[in-house]
């Protein structure tokens, strides 16, 4: 508290008439120019103050506002969480579905679809596990380093499928063989379509002989195929095969061995052979041909000769260099097909002149050639 008290002040108590009164060396202009200061003082003080209380109503306010916030989302998660609860099981597992990535195959990823929903509450946990089609993708890699951690986590994955068709992509290394046989042997009637790529396995033949619901084989290494094409039985199942095969006679043995394909990719340059056997494959639909013009300027050069494809609908061509337009039209004319879409695309000389003949053999015939430094072109 401030002391105010002056000899003028008890003076002016006890004798208000009395005006000049002299003490010491105070003066009454020092005495109210110190309470002008003061004044000053606390004026300056009640604006601070009033400040620091505005500012406290505001944050008061602010915190008030928040608190309703909370509540109300607390409230809107409450009714989202009964309501969830009461959505059918058949329309979650849909949701689920839904919320898968968009990838090929999937990865057993904790912060991913599926197994993230089982991480959310009893009940989803319960549908993701119940919805087989969740769990019918799965990129695995077997290796020896740390496999039987990796291997319980593939196995919980694989049960979940519940008997469901299953695409696997398979990443090998080493003699996995022994491995993979273990993990998938419980399963391997169920993969209906299989990605597999071998680096330094021994006998990778011995790994197909029990795939018997295989439909769709995907294959990157051009050496397999050599290794694999004197086992048949699972080649015939085969509706969708895509592979690397550096010879027309692999290419047609291929073919020979899977008289159920439908659509075949091959990634590999042929090297053109003097003499092929004619044959007729009567079920394929869709073929793609990447070749490697700098392996064979003229790869298809004597395929088109000997093959026929009377069910034909999508051709595409890519990086065949010299194209053998002849061969082609003869090959157009003898198998009758339904030619839909004919593509070229990379490094493929055709003429406008070549393209229109083709339209005139086919009705209906849609050709397009891409080149990635031109514009499209359609005919």
């Amino acid at each position: 508290m401030l002391d105010l008290e002056t000899p003028y002040s008890r003076a002016a108590f006890f004798n208000p008439n009395h005006c000049a009164i002299e003490l010491e060396d105070q003066s009454i202009n020092t005495i109210i120019t110190e309470r002008q200061k003061q004044l000053d003082t606390v004026l300056h003080e009640i604006s601070d103050l009033e400040t620091i209380m505005g500012g406290i109503q505001n944050l008061r306010q602010q915190l008030v506002e928040n608190k309703n916030k909370i509540i109300e989302s607390v409230n809107l998660h409450e009714r989202l969480r009964l309501v969830l609860w009461r959505v059918p099981t058949e329309i979650l597992s849909h949701i689920f579905v839904l919320c898968l990535p968009e990838d090929k195959y999937l990865s057993p990823a904790s912060r991913l679809a599926p197994i993230l929903l089982t991480r959310i509450c009893r009940r989803w946990r319960e549908v993701a596990a119940g919805t087989p089609s969740l769990w019918c993708r799965l990129r695995l890699a077997v290796e020896h380093n740390g496999w039987q951690k990796r291997a319980f986590c593939y196995d919980a994955w694989l049960k979940r499928t519940l008997g469901h068709p299953l695409s696997l992509s398979l990443r090998c290394y080493d003699n996995w063989t022994p491995l993979a046989r273990s993990l998938l042997q419980p399963y391997i009637h169920q993969v209906s379509s299989l990605d597999i790529d071998f680096q330094r396995v021994e006998r990778p033949e011995s790994v197909f002989k029990d795939f018997s619901a295989l439909q769709e084989l995907i294959i990157p290494n051009h050496n397999t195929f050599k290794l694999l094409s004197s086992f048949a039985p699972f080649w015939v199942h085969l509706t969708k095969v895509e592979i690397s095969i550096d010879t027309q006679y692999a290419f047609l043995h291929l073919l020979r061995l899977c008289p159920n394909l439908s659509s075949l990719t091959n990634h590999m340059g042929f090297f053109k052979q003097k003499s092929l056997k004619p044959f007729t494959h009567a079920k394929l639909q869709s073929l793609h041909l990447y070749g490697n013009p700098w392996i064979s300027r003229d790869p298809l050069l004597g395929m088109f000769r000997a093959l026929s494809l009377p069910n034909l609908r999508v051709l595409d061509v890519w990086n065949t260099s010299m194209w053998p337009h002849e061969e082609f039209k003869t090959f157009l004319a003898r198998s009758s097909c339904p030619l839909e879409s004919l593509v070229f695309g990379g490094i493929v000389t055709t003429t406008v002149e070549e393209r229109a003949e083709y339209v005139d053999l086919v009705p209906f015939l849609k050709v397009v050639v891409r080149n990635p430094s031109r514009t499209n072109m359609c005919y």
